[in-house]
């Protein structure tokens, strides 16, 4: 039987990846791999592999270019992403008028009495000030709209939609959410803050499994292009029914051949119970699809406001922000679906935030001894010195998404103030001390691409006025380009239970790498971005994407 590769590909600089290893015990850069059957036979100098050359052994050249394992992003909302192709983009949007006009050309394309749907809009991008239903309302009265903020924790809906949801000056505010008011009238602006949506969303005609498809399909080839093999889909954002329609979905995709890149998707924590029978029932998927984990939230968002800290708001002295849930039914969910056999994977932003996800954490020690090791922190903006320490001396899996420093940064001091600023986004401190980062895009509140969130975690600098790049934005906490890449493959590989067989070129393991046009080491970090393309990115052995004239 013969044992010579499929494939083999020389004249490669070879970064394999992998755990972290000490300072000057990393081999010379391997120049070859092969792959047989999906998987990497070898990977060594061209004397080596070549050595498994047979009579159909294929053997290409990179001509010198950089190979690395596939991206994992690891925290993404792939059907939300995917979504955004068909709905209104308001990104980067920078004035009142330029926001009317985007939503008044939807109406041409729009039979009247339908949904208009999207958002991205920032409010910082035009001033600060919000939107009102009365921007909306002047575009039409026939459409009701609801546009969603960039960061997925509030949006604005136009008076049809208002009235549709029986909205008014004497509706209460739901639980764990808030209906913004004219303090005049007490009439509703529009903006409807963290559950206030689900009024919305309530209403929102449910997809068809045709267009659930079309869009998890267009975000994953959305994926491949930027060199990403593996995400983290933490659910959809409107409806949680979503997220059970989209994991359907995606298993009947991988029962056709349909499923370019690996998925691990993420159920409501509210039904760890439903997670739990699935489970039972089918598994927990394959190397291809996987569920177990179980997204919860105990906040909402900085941007937004409503992200949960100890001391109040600089510039709203009156708001602490706060949990978005009932704390001890999450408490609950959390420590049951330990012992389930769950992971549960919660986002908490805020300083406060964190500091009650880990004292559960301590909890779920005493009650699960031995379980609950793989529970995931998201996003862990902003933490006190102590929960930075524990984090770190828990080796709890941290998912960080570096991009929203763009986002952030801008106004961090004058909403938190300097102290406090200054232990925002920890990268750095958080890898000295032992905590295990997984780095993801939160896709589509930021860009899917790796290379941006490679930039900013190098970088972190504010946004780009167009007159070069800034100061470091508290340059304590860049991380260095080695440790990036590695939180960014292998990091999300260890958070998504795939270590096993992907996040390194290892022998044995999947071919799941990508292929750039640039070595990033040997580029000026503000270069880290703009000065290199994905060439090629393949899953299981396999090419998927190529960019065109990169073959050449």
């Amino acid at each position: 039987m013969s044992h010579s590769a499929d494939w083999i590909i020389t004249d490669a600089n070879i970064w394999c990846g992998g755990p972290p290893t000490s300072r000057g015990s990393e081999p010379p850069s391997p120049t070859a791999l092969a792959l047989r059957d999906g998987l990497i036979q070898a990977v060594g100098s061209e004397s080596e592999v070549l050595g498994l050359r047979g009579p159909d052994t294929a053997v290409f050249s990179l001509n010198g270019r950089f190979l690395m394992p596939g991206f994992v992003d690891a925290h993404l909302h792939l059907l939300t992403g995917g979504l955004r192709r068909f709905h209104v983009n308001l990104k980067g949007v920078a004035s009142r008028q330029e926001f009317m006009q985007r939503v008044s050309d939807r109406t041409r394309s729009t039979p009247k009495g339908s949904w208009i749907l999207g958002g991205d809009w920032n409010q910082e991008d035009w001033g600060g000030d919000f939107p009102t239903r009365e921007w909306l309302d002047r575009v039409t009265p026939e459409h009701p709209i609801f546009l969603a903020r960039m960061d997925l924790h509030l949006g604005l809906a136009n008076s049809t939609a208002l009235r549709l949801a029986g909205i008014d000056a004497h509706t209460p505010d739901p639980e764990n959410g808030h209906i913004d008011r004219n303090p005049d009238t007490n009439e509703p602006t529009g903006i409807l803050r963290e559950r206030a949506m689900l009024f919305m969303y309530d209403l929102i005609p449910d997809l068809t499994d045709q267009d659930c498809a079309a869009a998890l399909r267009g975000g994953m080839l959305e994926a491949l292009t930027h060199g990403v093999t593996q995400v983290h889909d933490m659910g959809a954002v409107q409806k949680l029914s979503e997220s059970w329609q989209s994991l359907r979905v995606l298993r009947d995709l991988e029962a056709q051949g349909r499923l370019p890149i690996r998925v691990g998707s993420a159920l409501p924590l509210a039904h760890w119970r439903d997670a739990a029978e699935l489970i039972a029932q089918k598994g927990s998927g394959s190397h291809r699809l996987q569920w177990g984990r179980v997204k919860g939230f105990v906040d909402g968002s900085f941007g937004s406001s409503t992200a949960w800290f100890h001391e109040p708001y600089l510039h709203e002295p009156s708001s602490r922000g706060g949990p978005v849930c009932d704390l001890e039914t999450l408490r609950s969910d959390i420590l049951d679906s330990v012992g389930a056999g769950l992971q549960p994977t919660v986002h908490a932003i805020g300083d406060a935030a964190n500091d009650w996800l880990l004292e559960v954490c301590r909890q779920m020690q005493t009650l699960h001894p031995g379980k609950g090791d793989d529970l995931r922190v998201e996003h862990a903006q902003h933490l006190t010195p102590a929960a930075l320490e524990e984090l770190g001396a828990t080796g709890r899996i941290v998912s960080m998404q570096p991009s929203h420093l763009q986002d952030d940064a801008p106004w961090l001091e004058a909403r938190l103030g300097l102290e406090r600023m200054r232990r925002t986004y920890a990268f750095r401190s958080l890898e000295a001390r032992g905590a295990r980062l997984a780095l993801g895009s939160d896709w589509p509140v930021a860009p899917i691409d790796p290379l941006v969130t490679v930039w900013n975690a190098v970088n972190r600098c504010p946004p780009d006025t167009g007159h070069g790049l800034g100061e470091p934005w508290c340059p304590q906490e860049r991380m260095e380009l080695d440790a990036v890449l590695r939180a960014h493959t292998w990091g999300g590989a260890v958070a998504g239970g795939t270590a096993g067989h992907t996040g390194s070129l290892h022998p044995g393991k999947a071919g799941d790498f990508v292929v750039l046009s640039e070595d990033p080491f040997r580029l000026p970090a503000e270069e880290l971005h703009r000065g290199i393309m994905v060439d090629m990115t393949f899953v299981d052995g396999i090419l998927l994407h190529q960019r065109d004239g990169s073959g050449e």
